[in-house]
This record gives C-alpha cells, sequence and structure tokens, in this order.
C-alpha cells in the first residue's frame, strides 16, 4: 500500500462466511498487536483490514448487496459485474454505499471497464463518472421519483443539484473524476482529484476537470484498476493500465484533513445526445475497501448486538493499548480470547454447513480434473501419434495428423456404407422369404381345414339319412302298432256284446 512501510492484512478465516468475518478479523487483529506492543513500540497504518460491506466480488448477489449498496439511474447489479450505464447517451450510473466508513486511514481499489469508439474524440465530450468520499448520505438524499416524474433524466437531476457526474456538486469530501476531456475541452482521457467543504458548488466543464487533471488512456482497456490511499493529512491515486501502475495524484491535507464517517459511492452521466459522438459503456467488477486504523472498527458490525460492539471499541481505546505489568496484559488478553471463543462458538454451525459445501465442491473438481486428464490424453493420441511424421519430417506434424484422421474417417463411412447395403439387401431377402412363407402356410392351412368340413358334412348328411331312416320304419311300426291294438280291442268288444246282448 501507498505510504505504509510494511503491510499486514487481515481477511479472517477462510471457513467462515465473508459478510460475518469483521469481528473475529478484528479481534484477532487487536490479539496480535496487544501481544506484540509489549515488547515493541506499534506501527501505526500497517495493518489492513477487509470492510467487506463497503467491497464486492464477483459473482454478485443482488440479494447480499442490497442493504448494502443504493443503486439508481442506469445502475444495476449483473452477475459478474456492476453496470454503470450503457453505451447510451442522457443515462445516470448511480451506486452509493449505505453504511458510513468509520475510518480517514483506508483504501479503496476498483476494477472498471469503459469500452467506446477507439478514437477519444468521437465520445461525447460531456460524459464522465466518478468515484466519491463525502459526508453526506447521497443515497438517500437523491430522490429517483422526482427525476422519474421530470421532462428528462437531466433536467430531473439539475433540479436536486446532482449534475457533476451524476452526483451532487455541493458535498463534503473528495472525489476522483474520470473524465474524456481535459480543463481546456480538448479530447483526452484525464483523471482529477476533487475536494469540497460544503461551501461551493463544483460544475462539471469549468470547475471539472481540473488544469493540473493526470491525461491517461484508460478506454478500451481492460482490467483498468484504480487504487486511492486516504490517511487524514495524505491522499494518493495511483491508476494500473496494461500491468503499469501510473501516479494520477498526491495531495496534502495537513490544512483540511480528511474526516471520519463518510460514504463511498459511484456516479457517472454517460453525456449528452451529440451528433457523430457516442456514449461509453461503464461497468465496475472488483471493489476492495481496506482499513489502516487500528484504532477504528471501520465499518458498522452488522449481526453483532450492541453490546459486543461496544467492548470490542473500548478494547481499542488508546487507553487500552499500553499496560502498566502483565497482568493487566493478561486480563486483557483472556476478554479478546473470551469474545472470540463466543464468536467461534456462535459461527460454528455455518462453519461446518460451508465445510460440507466445500467438500462436496472439492469431490466435484475432482471429478472434473479426471475428465480433464482423461480427455487431454485421448486428444494427445488423436493428435499426436509416436509412430507418425508429417510431410516435413516433424513428429506428429498437424496437417499430416488431420489428413491421416479423414482419410480415415472417409475409409469408415465408405465401409459403413457398403456393409450396410449388404444388410440391407439380406434383410430385404429374409422379409421376402418370410411373406412367401406367410402365403405359403395361408393356402395349406385353408385347405385341409375346408377337407375336414367337407369330411365332417358327409359324415353329417349321412347321420341325418340314417336317422330319417330309423324314424320312418319307427314311425310305420307304431301305427302298425296302433292299427293291431285297435283291431284287438274291437274284437274283444263284439265278443263281449254278443255274449251278453244276443
Amino acid at each position: 500500500a501507498t505510504g505504509s512501510s510494511r503491510l499486514v492484512r487481515f481477511s479472517g478465516a477462510s471457513m467462515l462466511p465473508k459478510r460475518r468475518l469483521a469481528p473475529a478479523a478484528w479481534l484477532a487483529t487487536l490479539s496480535f498487536l496487544c501481544q506484540t506492543e509489549a515488547s515493541s513500540k506499534h506501527q501505526k497504518g500497517t495493518t489492513a483490514i477487509d470492510l467487506p460491506h463497503h467491497s464486492f466480488a464477483p459473482p454478485l448477489e443482488y440479494a447480499n448487496l442490497l442493504g448494502d449498496w443504493t443503486v439508481s439511474g442506469a445502475s444495476i447489479f449483473e452477475r459478474d459485474v456492476l453496470l454503470l450505464h450503457p453505451g447510451v447517451a442522457e443515462r445516470q450510473g448511480f451506486a452509493w454505499n449505505t453504511r458510513p466508513l468509520k475510518t480517514n486511514n483506508f483504501q479503496v481499489s476498483f476494477s472498471f471497464h469503459l469500452t467506446g469508439e477507439s478514437d477519444v474524440s468521437k465520445a461525447a465530450s460531456d460524459q464522465s463518472f466518478a468515484f466519491w468520499f463525502v459526508r453526506q448520505d447521497i443515497g438517500k438524499e437523491f430522490n429517483e421519483t422526482r427525476a422519474i416524474k421530470a421532462k428528462t433524466w437531466q433536467e430531473g437531476l439539475k433540479e436536486q443539484g446532482f449534475l457533476l457526474s451524476g452526483s451532487k456538486g455541493l458535498f463534503e469530501g473528495i472525489g476522483v473524476v474520470f473524465s474524456t476531456t481535459d480543463s481546456e475541452k480538448k479530447a483526452a482521457s484525464t483523471v482529477s482529484f476533487v475536494s469540497n467543504d460544503n461551501h461551493q458548488t463544483l460544475e462539471y466543464g469549468s470547475d471539472v476537470p481540473v488544469k493540473d487533471a493526470k491525461v491517461l488512456d484508460f478506454r478500451n482497456k481492460y482490467p483498468v484498476q484504480f487504487i486511492i490511499r486516504v490517511e487524514p493529512a495524505h491522499v494518493t491515486g495511483h491508476m494500473v493500465v496494461d500491468g503499469i501502475s501510473h501516479e494520477c495524484f498526491s495531495v496534502d491535507r495537513k490544512n483540511f484533513p480528511v474526516k471520519a464517517d463518510g460514504y463511498l459511492g459511484f456516479s457517472a452521466w454517460s453525456g449528452s445526445a451529440q451528433e457523430g459522438k457516442s456514449s461509453d459503456f461503464l461497468s465496475i467488477s472488483r471493489v476492495e475497501a481496506l482499513n489502516f486504523d487500528d484504532e477504528s472498527v471501520g465499518e458498522e458490525l452488522v449481526g453483532v448486538p450492541e453490546k459486543e460492539q461496544a467492548a470490542m471499541k473500548s478494547l481499542m481505546a488508546e487507553e487500552t493499548r499500553h499496560f502498566k505489568d502483565q497482568k493487566d496484559q493478561k486480563e486483557h488478553i483472556s476478554k479478546i480470547t473470551a469474545m472470540l471463543s463466543q464468536y467461534l462458538a456462535d459461527a460454528k454451525p455455518e462453519s461446518d454447513k460451508m465445510a460440507f459445501k466445500i467438500s462436496s465442491m472439492v469431490d466435484s473438481l475432482n471429478s472434473v480434473d479426471s475428465s480433464c486428464r482423461t480427455l487431454t490424453k485421448e486428444m494427445h493420441l488423436l493428435w499426436h501419434p509416436k509412430d507418425k511424421k508429417g510431410a516435413d519430417g516433424s513428429k506428429g506434424a498437424h496437417k499430416s495428423h488431420v489428413q491421416e484422421m479423414k482419410h480415415q474417417l472417409m475409409g469408415l463411412r465408405k465401409l459403413l456404407a457398403k456393409e450396410g447395403a449388404l444388410h440391407m439387401e439380406k434383410l430385404e431377402a429374409v422379409h421376402s422369404n418370410l411373406l412367401e412363407y406367410r402365403d405359403q402356410a395361408s393356402k395349406a392351412t385353408g385347405s385341409e381345414a375346408l377337407g375336414k368340413i367337407t369330411a365332417q358334412s358327409a359324415k353329417l348328411e349321412k347321420t341325418v339319412q340314417s336317422r330319417g331312416t330309423q324314424m320312418s320304419w319307427m314311425m310305420i311300426v307304431l301305427l302298425a302298432s296302433v292299427v293291431g291294438i285297435g283291431y284287438l280291442m274291437w274284437q274283444r268288444m263284439r265278443y263281449y256284446e254278443k255274449k251278453h246282448f244276443i
């Protein structure tokens, strides 16, 4: 970090969620400082603490950022970047942190991507974007509804005084303005440091860009990183373009020290519609805020009870940093140890859950790694045969490999086509034979059935004739029996009649 001879950075335990690292990281830092302070003089500004609620990095989750950042205008959090504004004229970019930064000894670095016409003179002359650290809560002061109801968005900004790169020109704090023109309105990518004590309204085009603005081509470059190091009495800014760091400004603030409890933010104006000129596309992919003040918490400790916050602040107070004897030092370290133990106990369930997820991810990565190794080996064997040489004598020449593979593929295609035709002929012959056999079987089956039916019909006819003859004879015999019996009865009756009446 600029202005530091030694940097010790704390970012918390790797297994704990980033949003809950602040208390543990601070306590770990305090424990380290307290244990080393008894034997050596403490060096201020050498310890860097992550400020997670003032930072973000991809992948971005809007639900997690909603409580920390206010976005408006054309700005929106996407999966990989914060889009400040698209390449469309008269669009405002607006992203402000909702929590005050409780320190004036910090560093902010952010990576941005500004793309548009290759010639800067073809970019909108009044477009610009800015980074801010101001005492006002700009996110609350901006009235989006008022801007929407205005005739144009620019008029809505003008009514509220938001005409300095999409933010207020009247503020108390510092800022860095990135523009496409210099102070003489000539086309050039410039970086300007601005400050205000809330007594003057700064305007773009007259007060900004400043005369000593740094001219540096940062358009159509990726990635571009800007680093601003803020100390109470000194502010420096560096820009890293194509891996080379350039100092943009170094400002002495001894007479006007930077105050704590300010708000970080980004604003932008894509420029007015101009004939023959276009607006750039602006996005921010990463923001990292670090606290170098070991006597300040740096940001609000979200999710930590007020009692614990007060205890931490008391432990960080100047009067608790020097001890009369080892007994006082031991008591101080015991308090810190107890707080750390309590925090670790509370964070253990979530830590175990995360450890399980990481273990599952590691297994998945191992599986992917194995598949990639297998695929690499297969491609190596396909494209680099050990016993083949190219036309120029080089082993495994790419052209010869391609030609050989094409030849093999063509041979396989011909072979498959030929064999396929033969198989089709055989299948058609088999199919024809099956149809013929089916017809023959059908015919054979029909004749046999007809013969059986004829035989049965003849047999039935004989049976019927035989039965008819039998019935006829039976009828004749029956009639003869009836006539004989009648005759006998008649004879018997005549006998009795003659015997009794004659």
